[in-house]
């Protein structure tokens, strides 16, 4: 299992379930707290971005969803994620469909 480059190995189903979201003062962020497999991430961002330039996949004025993981200051001076998870479009999805009912 580990250091292997087999995908069947890879693949694994990331069962998300948002535990609390609160509004923020921005329109478009909403922090939230997600469960992924049993594991409670806290302080996560979930925010909704607006294309500026027309692109090969994307036009001017599309609206995506980006999910946001707790950082941590470095020595460097740079910042990295404290927990990480793949976050696929449909994992967003799904995140997002969760946070609007619990907005709503």
């Amino acid at each position: 299992m580990f250091n292997s480059k087999k995908n069947e190995d890879a693949k694994v189903n990331y069962e998300i379930t948002v535990l609390a979201a609160r509004q923020t003062k921005f329109d478009n962020t909403v922090m939230i707290d997600l469960d992924v497999n049993g594991v409670k991430i806290y302080s996560c961002v979930l925010k909704e971005m607006t294309v500026k330039k027309d692109g090969e996949k994307y036009k001017a004025g599309d609206t995506f969803y980006v999910v946001n993981l707790p950082q941590e200051k470095g020595s460097d001076g740079k910042y990295y994620d404290r927990v990480w998870f793949p976050r696929s479009n449909d994992a967003i999805k799904n995140i997002v469909a969760q946070v609007e009912k619990k907005l709503s």
